[in-house]
């Protein structure tokens, strides 16, 4: 009885001696003269059970059952007799490597991560350094542009400018009799156009030398960006977008998959050090990184510029290796688990932990998303919560790994309930009334204009904001993203959304409309989120979208109008490209574009390419023969316009170019110069037309199809002095027309032709 109490005395001793989770498995021991006659039954300890899930002992079927020694595998373990302290001391020795090689591996693994995002951060930092200094410099040029300089030193003062920025030096052209060009697009670029300066200075000369080298860098960035950034995979394919992100998922499966089997002995658990627990261990040290990038208030955008779409491909990225891990993890025990009939609680908590970790994957499919956004939120919600309480009663010993993917959960859930409170003005009971403060407007029967005035939020342009309405949504937690179309001015806070009437809460907010507009359903605002591209230091930029997808851009737009006003931005031209389905869409922005565009700088050269993609010939603003600007228009056409309408007058008696204008009054007014009034024909006219003004409507140039954007950024690009941005949102279609056209246009030979450098931004609709 005694020697029984002795032996299950030493199975608790090395039970309670082993608190690491991934030391458990089979333990051998025994010396037998019959090695193959061993078996392997369960220790039915409860400390044991308790402390050490798997302790399998050998033990032999001779009479010397009573002595302990090692086997072929290496680990000790006691059997049913005395342990010598070399054997307890060989046990703790293997028990410490298999536990700093997991430690080690859990440690490599957020050191490579804290690394990519440093040089991340490093190279955010770079490039704001770099825009900021370019803005500045061109800034100081066009101010000193303005003042008089004497003919006598104008070459001297264009060299020493040169020098200082070799921007313009990237579009200089090489060979013999092009000096003179050369020097007028640099003095062009400067704001100090003169002619007849044909002879250079030998200060020019270095800057074409240096410009040399310069369109080679160019040339180089291109092929890169061309490469990794633009080209994109097959829709078919699950997973990256670009080549940037197939090797993202690349390298970071490379070095986790290595960490997860680095160091151990065996793949199956019937030692210590094994993968199966290795990759147990690994698949919790990801839960903070993995939580953190698909949370709304993480810092991660802000300090590596890295935009919320892309944190987000990140994010499921690293969640599918993640799980891939967790299953491996899983199907390597099920074995041992099955053979042993074990249905402990931690190993329930576990199915219940990979259940939610699978549910996850399954529902966050895109066509899920589209389909029933409401349905995913809800449903990602539930899953994050059972995973992350699984996880941490599956093995409470990983609690420093699950504690902090929790805190991140649940703070991003605190401090958006918070944004909510005080943006809504919550805090201040006097206050709660919303109604007044939104307003709904049908533009289309699937477009709506949504304006919401909120003192307590702030936004810059391209970013977004969230909005919910408790007495339409159908659970209370419900709120939908969507891109703001305008920027805080001095007079008005209202925040502008055009929002795509989908089903789910898109349908509701229409269906409660009881007219074409409405301020009775109270809606609440939370945000901003999403990365700011400042766009100033931009010589020209060109913006294209298709649809409601103008919404990104059109902030981007207002914002440069409205820095350029301010002296602060670096922008020469301003091209905005817009893709319609039919003319009447431009009400949709058109109290935007006369805000933005009132009074417009002179410094500045702002085109509007309006592309109608779906409307007739009697549709368009103006005869097809007037597809042209209006400002060359009016001089050549107004004659003849006028009288066709007179002589149509005078036929029928009755002004039948009036009829069908939903917006025009018979006759309406434009002024082409201060001394005279003329009254247009409704076809012909532009101005009050469609909610346009003046001073936009001279701006817009009416297209039918749709654009050739190569040809668009060709054209953009040769006549820019300094780099140049081309931003889009719309369709997936307009995306990848959009980055083949950056490709075609911008390349290696291009660029050493002198072509500028591209820099390249998207922004996807959608969920």
């Amino acid at each position: 009885m005694a020697d029984q109490n002795h032996d299950r005395n030493q199975q608790q001793v090395f039970a309670m001696a082993d608190p690491d989770p991934t030391t458990s498995g089979a333990i051998e021991s025994g010396p037998s003269s019959s090695p193959s006659t061993s078996t392997s039954i369960y220790s039915s300890t409860a400390l044991a059970q308790e402390s050490y899930p798997y302790s399998y002992i050998a033990s032999s079927s001779s009479s010397s059952s009573s002595s302990s020694t090692a086997t072929s595998s290496g680990v000790l373990s006691p059997s049913h007799g005395n342990v010598t302290r070399e054997m307890e001391e060989e046990w703790a020795r293997q028990r410490a490597i298999s536990r700093k090689v997991k430690h080690d591996a859990m440690r490599n693994a957020w050191i490579w991560i804290g690394a990519t995002f440093l040089l991340l951060v490093l190279m955010h930092l770079y490039r704001q350094i770099k825009h900021s200094r370019r803005r500045r410099r061109a800034i100081r040029a066009y101010d000193d542009s303005q003042a008089y300089k004497p003919v006598s030193t104008a070459h001297d003062d264009l060299a020493d400018d040169v020098d200082e920025d070799d921007e313009p030096d990237t579009n200089g052209n090489e060979g013999p009799g092009e000096g003179e060009g050369e020097d007028e697009q640099l003095v062009a670029g400067l704001g100090r156009s003169r002619a007849g300066q044909s002879r250079q200075s030998p200060q020019i000369i270095s800057g074409k030398e240096r410009g040399r080298v310069r369109r080679l860098i160019t040339g180089i960035g291109a092929t890169y960006r061309n490469t990794v950034y633009l080209r994109s995979f097959p829709w078919w394919l699950y997973g990256p977008e670009t080549v940037m992100d197939a090797l993202f998922t690349i390298v970071y499966t490379v070095v986790y998959g290595y960490l997860c089997v680095a160091k151990t002995e065996v793949w199956f658990p019937t030692k210590h050090n094994t993968t199966a627990n290795q990759l147990g261990v690994m698949s919790f040290s990801q839960l903070p990184i993995i939580l953190l990038l698909v949370s709304k208030n993480n810092p991660i955008s802000n300090l590596t510029g890295i935009t919320y779409q892309k944190l987000n491909y990140l994010h499921r990225a690293s969640s599918r290796v993640c799980l891939f891990t967790s299953w491996l993890h899983a199907l390597l025990w099920t074995p041992k688990v099955w053979s042993a009939g074990d249905t402990r609680p931690y190993l329930l908590f576990g199915i219940a932990a990979l259940t939610g970790f699978t549910m996850l994957w399954v529902t966050s499919f895109r066509i899920i998303r589209r389909m029933a956004y409401e349905f995913f939120l809800v449903s990602h919600i539930l899953f994050s919560l059972l995973y992350l309480i699984g996880a941490f009663f599956h093995w409470w010993r990983m609690w420093y790994w699950v504690a902090p993917a929790m805190a991140i959960w649940a703070l991003d859930r605190f401090i958006r309930f918070a944004k909510v409170m005080y943006q809504n003005n919550f805090h201040k009971p006097n206050r709660w009334k919303t109604l007044g403060e939104s307003k709904i407007e049908l533009l289309d029967h699937d477009v709506m204009r949504v304006s919401i005035r909120r003192d307590n939020f702030y936004w810059k342009a391209g970013q977004h904001g969230f909005i919910s309405s408790p007495s339409i949504s159908s659970s209370p937690h419900e709120s939908h993203p969507f891109s703001i179309a305008n920027v805080p001015t001095e007079s008005s806070n209202e925040a502008v959304f055009l929002i795509r009437v989908h089903s789910g809460f898109t349908k509701r907010m229409r269906t409660a409309l009881s007219s074409d507009q409405s301020n009775s359903i109270p809606l609440y605002l939370e945000g901003p989120y999403g990365y700011a591209h400042n766009l100033d230091s931009y010589s020209t930029v060109l913006l294209v979208s298709g649809g409601t997808g103008v919404t990104f851009v059109l902030g981007h737009f207002l914002q440069i109008l409205a820095s350029v006003r301010a002296g602060m931005s670096a922008v020469k031209k301003l091209h905005l490209v817009w893709h319609i389905r039919h003319a009447e869409d431009i009400e949709w922005i058109a109290p935007l574009l006369n805000q933005g565009l009132l009074d417009p700088p002179d410094s500045m050269n702002i085109v509007i390419d309006v592309f109608v993609t779906k409307s007739h010939a009697s549709d368009e603003p103006w005869p097809p023969e007037m597809d042209l600007n209006l400002t060359e228009t009016l001089h050549h056409e107004i004659p003849r316009l006028l009288h066709l309408r007179n002589e149509d007058n005078y036929n029928n008696n009755r002004g039948s170019w009036d009829e069908g204008c939903r917006t025009c009054s018979p006759n309406t007014p434009m002024t082409e110069s201060r001394d005279e009034n003329l009254f247009l024909p409704k076809r012909a006219t532009i101005l009050g037309r469609y909610g346009l003004m003046a001073d936009a409507a001279e701006k817009i140039r009416w297209r039918r199809g749709r654009a050739d954007l190569k040809k668009i950024v060709e054209e953009d690009a040769g006549a820019c002095v300094g780099c140049m941005n081309v931003s889009v949102c719309g369709p997936t279609q307009l995306l990848h027309a959009t980055k083949k056209a950056v490709r075609e246009a911008s390349n290696y030979e291009s660029s050493m032709r002198g072509l500028t450098s591209i820099d390249f931004f998207e922004e996807t609709l959608g969920a």
